[in-house]
């Protein structure tokens, strides 16, 4: 790893504007083609959601593939396990941000592991090591929302 340059580094990120539920037709509507970070969310009676996963794809796997091979148990959580805890899962995406490389996905994929616990993910997810500490910050997503917990 190598030694940080900056002492903390905050991204600014804009979540989709809404959570998509995990299934074939709301990957062709809704994910994208591109690398970037993604999450599986389910939600309370009263609406309040729980992530459980906190996925990354990196160049050149995109998030569209990244879903896919999840909703065709290609890759864990495999969709099995993920309708084992309810048929009601939904998915969104970092829309947005102040994300330049690869790296940057990486840190902010740490940041939000670290943020949500997510009880699906194998392992935490290795930040790139060039900042002590990272943290996100949602922009505001205006009329719709987003779907965060």
């Amino acid at each position: 790893m190598t030694q940080p340059t900056a002492e903390k580094r905050v991204f600014k990120i804009k979540m989709s504007k809404r959570c998509f539920r995990f299934k074939p037709e709301a990957l062709m509507n809704h994910a994208p083609h591109a690398p970037g970070i993604y999450e599986f969310v389910v939600f309370d009676e009263q609406g309040n959601g729980t992530v459980l996963y906190v996925g990354l794809a990196l160049p050149p796997m995109t998030i569209h593939e990244a879903l896919r091979q999840h909703l065709e148990n290609e890759m864990s959580p495999k969709a099995d396990v993920l309708f084992q805890k309810t048929h009601d899962v939904y998915f969104d995406f970092i829309a947005g941000g102040d994300i330049e490389s690869a790296e940057d996905l990486k840190d902010i994929a740490a940041s939000l592991f670290q943020k949500h616990k997510p009880v699906l993910n194998e392992k935490p997810w290795e930040a790139s090591g060039r900042y002590a500490s990272v943290e996100t910050e949602e922009m505001e997503q205006g009329p719709g929302g987003s779907c965060r917990p």
